[in-house]
This record gives structure tokens, C-alpha cells and sequence, in this order.
């Protein structure tokens, strides 16, 4: 036994230098092996898109087994719950195995579909367990030359669920070998790990998108509108919006129109918006003022849990004025579009966000036949590219330049499209609303205040009626029309106008005065001559109501018109 005297190196190519190096060149092996994995693995675990990451997947692998080609076999589950199975390819063109089966769990394939173990061979057309099945009995006629094989199984660590598999082959024998095991398997593990992540944040956004898509309301048809509404989810990101939009029918023909936005994103935003939502719908069909139904609404705000920062555009559509009415709680505002006139703002800085205040403007807009009105929040117009106010000057054009060749859902979609050039990473709610004609037939009586007024509104009426071929109501028309006027006179003594308007469904009896009180309905006592009047027009009419006014009040009642049999 000989040693080295201290301080004495010892010469290189010496005795056991060789097996120095050996080690030396496996630990570099080793090192590179592991610097490759963690490249790989960082780029798939970051990779949420399912279908860039199985490709990803693909490549990766068939280049560090330095293989011919390579496939990965992986199964997703559709929205029934059916298993069904998918493949990428790396190396050779995808129309080079289009015209071959998926493989089957055969001898060969089962212990990577079976998640049981890797599979590495030198030549597969040796191994005893190839060519026992039929039809083909080894690989189908015109299948790439495959000797070398290696197989890996993908593993879910989680479930343990076998995700699919990776496949390599090369048509020359031996070309695998343990360090190429190794790297196939650590990418396996790293594409089992991405599948997972990626699997649950598709369903955490399908959860989303539908918990989305179930709060969005139904758009009613309207009589003498069309409406186009669109919510578009933010392209990136799992979570649900506070964007909404409503469109809410409201008695005596007219329609209320709603947008708004809750600031943040998750369930909290979405809860939140679900209540501000209903809160505006309910104000609404109370049929108060637009600044009241805001009002209301703000003060709600300001007492729910996690309600942060909320706008909210809300417009009346009145079809006999053919008007707009509308107030703003801080939201952008909407654009009107005149018939022959470049698109306008309407309602900027009419009031504050809801929750921080209860003071909200009001203003009234023509609205007549060819004019438009565009509500939107803030996802369509303001992008990391473009501030608001450059984005509205786009929509501002975008509006006014828009075909009317495409028909008006078409165009909507055309404009979206042109402003986020398809790409938008906050949600976008946009209601469009277009006064397409005057399908409504409308009278109007004034009333002067006398008592003549109850017999002078009968014979209007009943002479309207007859004109418009609505005879079968008309005994009920006359009879809750008397009784109205009646009232006014009697309880305010200073009545306005009588209007009759209808749509081919109903018929809508509208008396207003300038008195402040909103009418009661009563229940007479046996042998009471008074107090009958809204008692009767309860039961008569399909329903009733008032509103205010800026000067008083109108009462109005609603009659069915009766459909003719059908003669077949």
C-alpha cells in the first residue's frame, strides 16, 4: 500500500484517476439532468392553457429522449361526464397518424395506460408481448418504423389517476437509454402536476363562466325596441365579474334599462353584484322616479357586507312621450344617438357611486323613432393600451359608423370585436337599445276639472275603441277610465291629461294630476257611497298603479286585449 506524502498532489492519469472522472462525468450528467427537469417543469407548471401545455409537454420530452418522434395519449372528461381521449405529436406531422385508431390497452401499451410502469426497449418487435393482437398484429401497415420504444405514464399525485401517457420510438435499435428514462419520467411527473393545475383552474373558470351566465337576465321582446345585449368574461383569469346589465318591463309600457359595475373580481364581487342587481330591479318596478330608484338602491349599498366601490347607469324609456328619462351613480356615461346626428353623452356627473351618497340628477332625452342608446362598462372602452377617454372617443365613432347592412346584433359584435381587437382582459357588459318604429296607437283627452270630464272621457273612449277594434274591452274600458278621471277631479280638483295607448296586447288607461298624494285602495263598508272609485278599478282591471311626476302623479290600469280563436 502506497500513500502520498503531504503536500504532495497527486499526478492526473495517476492511479484511480480514471475512476475519478468517471464520478466527475456522472455528477456533471446528473447536474444537467436536473437544471433540464427544472427548466421543463417551470415552463409546464406555469402553463394553464390545457392545449399549449400538452404540446409543450410533447416537444419537451421528444427532444430530451432525442427520439424520432414522440406522442402523449391524455383523457379529459366531458360535460356529461364521459371519458374521451386526445393526442398531440412532436417530430412528424400530425396527418402522418390521422389515418390510425387510438391504441388499445394491449399487452405492450397496458402497463403505461394502466399506470402500472415505464417501458423501455431496444427493439419492441423483439419483446415477446408485440404483434399478439389482432387485426394488425404488430403496428398497421404504412405506421412509421418503430424499434426503440420507450413509454412513460402520466400519473396525477393527487388522485393517482393514470392522466395519459408519453410515447417514443426511433427506428434504430438501442437508442434509449436510462438517462433518457429518467428525463421522460421527470417530465411526466412535471406534465402530471401541470394537467392538474390546468384541469382545475378550466373547471374553476367553467364554475365561473356559468355562475355568470345563470345571473344574467332574460331580455324581454318589446314592442317598439330592439335590444342587443352582450357579457363577455375577461379573456384571462377564473373568477367571476361585478359586471351587469338588466332589462326590466315596467307598468304601463314603459322599460327601464340597466348597466352598473361592482369593482373587484370573485364571489364577494359576484354576491355583491347579485344584490345591488335585485335592489335595482325591485325599485324599478315600483315604477319610481330613475333618481329615486338610485337613491334607494345607494342606501342599501352603503349598509352590504363588502360592497366596495358600485356604479349604475338607469334610463326609462316612456313609448307614448318617446322619451328617456335617466340618472347615473358614477358610471360612464351613455351614449344617445339621434336620428341624422352624431352620437352624444349623456348623463356625465349626474351623481356620485352608490353607497357614498343619495343625491343623483335626473335628465330627460328624446327618444324617438331611429335613435339609439348604448350602454356599456368599462371593460369595452379602457385597456392597458388606450385611457377612457380615448376609448370612448373610439366607441363615440365606433357608434357612429355603425353598418346597418350587418343587422344590429351582427354590428354590435363587429364593434366589440374593433375596439378590443378580440382580445379584453376585463369583462365587458354592453347593452344596445334601438327605437325601430311606432307600433302603438295613442290618444290623448285634457281634462279641465269639471265634472263634465268623467261623461267627455267616456265618449272619448268608447269612440277610440271602436276605432281601434278593441270592442270586447270596451265596456271595462269605459267603466275604469270614468272612475279614474272621477278621482282626479274629485281628490285634487286640478287633473291633467287622459291617455289611451296600446300595443296590440294591452291596453293602458293613463290619467295624471298635479295633486302629491298616492291614491289607497280602500275596502267599502256595506252601505258606503264612497270610496268605491279604486275599489272597482281593483277589480276590473289586469293591474293598477301610479307613479310620480315631476308636478303630481299618474295613476294608470292595464287591460288584456283578448286574443281572436285560432279558426284551425
Amino acid at each position: 500500500m502506497t500513500s502520498t506524502p503531504a503536500g504532495e498532489q497527486r499526478p492526473f492519469g495517476g492511479p484511480g484517476s480514471a475512476g475519478l472522472e468517471a464520478e466527475l462525468r456522472e455528477l456533471r450528467a446528473e447536474a444537467e439532468l436536473v437544471d433540464t427537469l427544472q427548466v421543463i417543469g417551470r415552463r409546464l407548471t406555469a402553463q394553464l392553457d390545457l392545449d399549449t401545455l400538452v404540446q409543450e409537454a410533447t416537444d419537451a420530452a421528444t427532444k430530451a429522449t432525442r427520439a424520432e418522434f414522440g406522442a402523449f395519449f391524455y383523457n379529459l372528461i366531458d360535460e356529461y361526464g364521459e371519458s374521451y381521449t386526445l393526442y398531440t405529436l412532436s417530430g412528424v406531422p400530425r396527418h402522418t397518424f390521422d389515418k390510425f385508431p387510438m391504441p388499445r390497452n394491449t399487452a405492450v401499451f397496458a402497463p403505461t395506460f394502466n399506470g402500472t410502469g415505464t417501458v423501455r426497449s431496444d427493439d419492441i418487435t423483439q419483446d415477446p408481448r408485440y404483434g399478439r393482437n389482432a387485426p394488425y398484429h404488430g403496428m398497421p401497415k404504412g405506421h412509421l418504423p418503430v424499434c426503440s420504444y420507450l413509454a412513460v405514464p402520466v400519473i396525477s399525485p393527487t388522485s393517482l389517476e393514470v392522466l395519459g401517457g408519453f410515447f417514443f420510438g426511433h427506428s434504430a435499435p438501442g437508442r434509449f437509454n436510462p438517462r433518457h428514462e429518467q428525463l421522460a419520467e421527470g417530465i411526466a411527473g412535471y406534465t402530471a402536476i401541470a394537467l392538474d393545475n390546468a384541469r382545475l383552474f378550466a373547471a374553476h373558470r367553467s364554475l365561473a363562466a356559468e355562475l355568470t351566465r345563470s345571473m344574467l337576465p332574460v331580455v324581454p321582446q318589446l314592442t317598439d325596441l330592439e335590444v342587443v345585449s352582450r357579457y363577455r368574461p375577461a379573456a384571462g383569469g377564473s373568477e367571476v365579474g361585478g359586471d351587469w346589465f338588466d332589462v326590466v318591463e315596467l307598468p304601463a309600457g314603459r322599460t327601464a334599462f340597466v348597466i352598473g359595475d361592482v369593482v373587484g373580481r370573485g364571489v364577494t364581487a359576484a354576491a355583491v353584484m347579485g344584490q345591488i342587481r335585485t335592489a335595482v330591479r325591485a325599485y324599478a318596478l315600483l315604477d319610481l322616479p330613475p333618481a329615486d330608484v338610485l337613491r334607494h338602491t345607494s342606501q342599501l349599498a352603503d349598509s352590504t357586507p363588502g360592497a366596495t366601490f358600485i356604479t349604475c347607469f338607469y334610463a326609462v324609456h316612456d313609448p307614448v312621450d318617446e322619451t328617456l328619462a335617466f340618472a347615473n351613480a358614477g358610471h360612464l356615461p351613455a351614449i344617445l344617438a339621434l336620428p341624422g346626428e352624431a352620437p352624444l353623452l349623456i348623463g356625465q356627473g349626474l351623481g356620485v357611486p352608490l353607497g357614498v351618497g343619495e343625491d343623483f340628477g335626473q335628465g330627460v332625452a328624446d327618444f324617438p323613432r331611429g335613435a339609439q342608446l348604448t350602454l356599456y362598462t368599462d371593460g369595452l372602452v379602457e385597456n392597458r393600451e388606450r385611457d377612457l377617454d380615448h376609448g370612448i372617443d373610439a366607441l363615440l365613432d365606433g357608434l357612429g359608423q355603425l353598418p346597418h347592412d350587418l343587422g344590429l346584433e351582427n354590428a354590435c359584435d363587429a364593434l366589440i370585436d374593433r375596439l378590443t381587437d378580440g382580445r379584453h382582459n376585463d369583462d365587458i357588459a354592453l347593452l344596445h337599445v334601438r327605437h325601430v318604429g311606432h307600433q302603438r296607437q295613442i290618444a290623448t283627452l285634457p281634462l279641465t276639472g269639471t265634472r263634465s270630464d268623467a261623461a267627455e272621457a267616456r265618449t272619448f273612449v268608447a269612440a277610440h275603441l271602436n276605432e281601434w277594434q278593441l270592442g270586447d274591452i270596451l265596456d271595462v274600458a269605459v267603466m275604469v277610465t270614468s272612475e279614474l278621471v272621477a278621482n282626479a277631479v274629485l281628490h285634487t280638483g286640478d287633473p291633467g291629461d287622459l291617455r289611451l295607448h296600446h300595443d296590440g296586447s294591452r291596453l293602458i288607461i293613463e290619467v295624471a294630476d298635479r295633486g302629491p298624494d298616492t291614491p289607497l285602495l280602500y275596502q267599502p263598508a256595506s252601505g258606503e257611497e264612497h270610496h268605491r272609485g279604486l275599489y272597482l278599478v281593483n277589480a276590473l282591471a289586469d293591474r293598477w298603479g301610479s307613479r310620480p311626476t315631476p308636478d303630481g302623479k299618474i295613476v294608470w290600469a292595464e287591460l288584456t286585449i283578448p286574443t281572436a280563436p285560432d279558426p284551425f
